[in-house]
């Protein structure tokens, strides 16, 4: 079984940025060091990039995750 490929992305370590810049409604999915997956679409980023809205799949809400809350980003984007 393969497992799935986790980056974390820091994009200015100096100012504490660690989301990329992600579009409202882009799809998203992150993953913990446990497994634990979140999927869904970004409704809202902060500007200092720290923090992130997600709203889940299947109208399961949204969730609030913090940089420090351990989920990092899953590969999923295609290469290009």
């Amino acid at each position: 079984m393969t497992r799935p490929t986790h980056n974390h992305i820091v994009t200015a370590p100096s100012a504490h940025e660690v989301w990329p810049v992600l579009a409202k409604d882009e799809p998203i999915a992150l993953v913990n060091e446990r497994g634990w997956r979140l999927s869904g679409r970004v409704e809202t980023l902060s500007r200092d990039r720290q923090c992130l809205w997600i709203q889940l799949d299947a109208g399961l809400g949204r969730q609030l995750i913090h940089h420090q809350d351990g989920f990092v980003l899953e590969n999923e984007r295609p290469a290009g």
